[in-house]
């Protein structure tokens, strides 16, 4: 089965149908995915892409691999270039540059057509490098259902870059991660894996890791004095970052009780030394 057979089947015009894909593996993609603010990113664009198009058929691409997942179907109403594109930034959109005087702003609507295939149709994207393209580039279609969820491995193999981070924060497959994630505090490891430099903390509260970590994949720092220091010194190293799980504790747990078992693992891994970490204290 292709697109077109689906397109033809929910009466969408392919002539007048452009498709696109917003690949998860770039980090501000996912962010601002994440975030909740995919619309608001591909509503401004730096070229007159959409202007000769009807319908924008919106899929989310995988981390890796040329899997597609679509989201929805949007109807282009009308667009501006200019001054007034930046009166259109959502309040808390974090990439200012993506609302400047030089994109076009579209604004659109989300259609109920094929909206009972959103987050089910999978579609192959053969050329991810081309993220939009007119809907008579025909694609084939992987799977129209409810994939299966992600087993969760264990706490001991969790072993996750930012971008995959993203990806288990947002996307549902990942329900079983969350919810084991969420289950527990931790002692925890951020590695900048070009370097080497290691972080080391603890969670104590209510959301457990998963909700420690979401703070990291949203702020790229969590808020960790060293670690603003290193984005400054190195802006794109939160794209290195790793993220693993050094021991579980239990929830609930005391503040001082997780304080004094991280401590523990700074002083075995020499984190508060500036040769190998990034722990202040």
């Amino acid at each position: 089965m292709h697109l077109s057979s689906i397109f033809k089947e929910y009466e969408v015009d392919i002539d007048k149908t452009k498709i696109l894909r917003h690949p998860l593996s770039k980090p501000d993609i996912a962010d601002v995915y994440a975030k909740g603010m995919i619309e608001d990113y591909q509503a401004t664009q730096s070229k007159t892409s959409f202007k000769e198009c009807k319908y924008i058929a919106t899929f989310i691409g995988s981390e890796t691999g040329s899997e597609a997942t679509f989201i929805g179907l949007y109807k282009v109403d009308s667009y501006f270039s200019g001054n007034q594109v930046k009166e259109k930034m959502p309040e808390g959109y974090p990439y200012p540059e993506h609302f400047d005087n030089t994109h076009t702003y579209y604004e659109m609507t989300k259609l109920d057509i094929m909206g009972d295939l959103e987050n089910k149709l999978i579609i192959d994207w053969p050329s991810p490098i081309v993220w939009a393209q007119w809907a008579k580039n025909d694609k084939e279609v992987l799977s129209i259902a409810s994939r299966e969820e992600i087993p969760f491995p264990g706490y001991e193999t969790v072993i996750l870059k930012y971008s995959q981070l993203g990806e288990v924060i947002s996307n549902p497959r990942y329900k079983k991660w969350n919810e084991a994630l969420s289950n527990i505090n931790a002692i925890y490891l951020i590695c900048d894996s070009k370097n080497g430099k290691q972080y080391i903390g603890s969670t104590y509260g209510k959301q457990g890791l998963l909700g420690r970590w979401t703070e990291y994949y949203k702020t790229k720092h969590g808020g960790d004095v060293m670690l603003k220091e290193h984005l400054k010194s190195f802006p794109d190293a939160f794209i290195d970052f790793q993220f693993t799980i050094l021991r579980v504790l239990q929830k609930p747990i005391s503040l001082n009780e997780a304080i004094e078992i991280e401590s523990i693992y700074k002083d075995k891994l020499l984190t508060r030394s500036s040769c190998y970490g990034l722990n202040k204290n």
